[in-house]
């Protein structure tokens, strides 16, 4: 494909951020449990206690946008180092497809079958879900917005559509710029749009859930991780490492602003939600650079097995945890209720752990009794070819320092 521009042979997925970092494992553990204990820690907080464990398990939502920036660094490096490879788009979507699309596509069927079954009626929203068009309004409303005669515990796909729809552009605009300077350049320029769109449509009277599950408004998250990848591959890496600390302090500062902000003017307000999507994606970065800094504390504490164990399954853990929640959450409730647990708090905490054991379990049993088999395909698609020598120059430095 690209082999013509010169290439040398080099191992493919080159380097040490394209091979499997047990940290970013545990990167991936954090985010999930961050938006598991988002959705199933839901009560009225009454005392200051627990008004301050459900603050800490609301901000756990923000496991979303580490998830953006961890797919964004680990998608653009796979594509920047692959870019010689004859079979580069090939190879990319189908080990995607393997991935992603089996669960997927094993749940919606589930739901099928309730209509044929049970009677459900989902107007058009099963195929909204089935084309990833579920946070665009085309075919049926926006997940936050769908009243149907029945409703599908399905909120948290927005993001899988953002993903998706990310996973479809990105390898083509990836194949035309080909050098590390002009993708970097794509990825500030589509991160300032999106800051600004975020801003003019808000200003224009836009509800935020258009902003907050839009892939052209949330795109700066895997814009920032894809620029992660391609910095660390260039000879900037040391102190992009160094920097971490201070990036995720600022984004967190920023995050901490827009939180105290939210109660402003209407005009102001608009600046904040706009603003704290950024903080997000920056605190992300951060936090996943100090995690590649080798032999550090926070590359040790995220590489436990306990942290890596959640990282490994933590797709079917996030695809099935709502659904598990619509079914479980309010009969084991009231099943703790009736048994004599007066305190509310008590239960919504004791409900809620429950709730999280039962999903990693069930993620467990998806991943090896269904999830692996196509995965196991993936070796029927391995990457392999060569690499153009201005990938090749890029990667030298970091190769030696490895």
């Amino acid at each position: 494909m690209h082999g013509r521009r010169g290439s040398e042979v080099l191992q493919a997925e080159a380097g040490p951020y394209s091979r499997h970092l047990p940290a970013l494992d545990g990167v991936r553990g954090l985010a999930v449990l961050g938006t598991l204990a988002t959705h199933v820690f839901a009560g009225n907080a009454q005392t200051p206690m627990e008004r301050f464990f459900a603050a800490v398990a609301r901000f756990g939502a923000s496991g979303v946008d580490l998830f953006f920036v961890l797919s964004g660094l680990l998608i653009t490096g796979i594509l920047y180092d692959t870019l010689g490879d004859t079979r580069y788009f090939r190879t990319f979507y189908m080990r995607r497809t393997l991935r992603i699309l089996p669960l997927y596509y094993a749940v919606l069927f589930g739901f099928v079958l309730t209509t044929v079954f049970l009677g459900k009626h989902y107007d058009r929203e099963l195929l909204s879900y089935a084309l990833y068009l579920q946070n665009t309004g085309w075919i049926a409303p926006q997940v936050w917005r769908y009243h149907g005669p029945s409703m599908l515990p399905l909120d948290h796909f927005w993001s899988l559509a953002v993903e998706e729809q990310f996973y479809l552009v990105w390898p083509l605009l990836v194949s035309l710029l080909v050098t590390r300077v002009r993708i970097l350049t794509a990825c500030w320029v589509g991160i300032v749009v999106a800051f600004v769109l975020r801003v003019l449509v808000l200003m224009y009277g836009h509800d935020v859930s258009v902003v907050s599950t839009g892939t052209v408004f949330r795109m700066d998250s895997l814009l920032a991780g894809a620029a992660l990848a391609l910095l660390l591959r260039g000879p900037g890496h040391d102190r992009i490492l160094r920097a971490g600390w201070w990036l995720f302090g600022v984004g967190m500062v920023i995050v901490g602003i827009c939180l105290t902000g939210f109660h402003a003017g209407t005009g102001l307000l608009n600046f904040v939600h706009a603003t704290y999507y950024t903080g997000l994606a920056a605190s992300s970065v951060g936090l996943i650079a100090v995690c590649l800094r080798r032999g550090g504390a926070m590359e040790r504490g995220f590489s436990v097995p306990a942290m890596r164990w959640l990282g490994r399954y933590s797709y079917g853990i996030y695809v099935l945890h709502m659904i598990l929640r619509q079914l479980l959450l309010q009969p084991t409730k009231a099943m703790l209720l009736g048994h004599g647990m007066a305190s509310k708090g008590a239960v919504v905490i004791v409900s809620g752990f429950l709730m999280i054991g039962l999903t990693l379990g069930a993620a467990w049993v998806s991943y090896h009794l269904y999830e692996v088999r196509f995965l196991r395909l993936k070796r029927f698609f391995a990457y392999g070819g060569t690499l153009p020598s201005n990938v090749a120059s890029d990667l030298a430095p970091r190769t030696r320092r490895s």
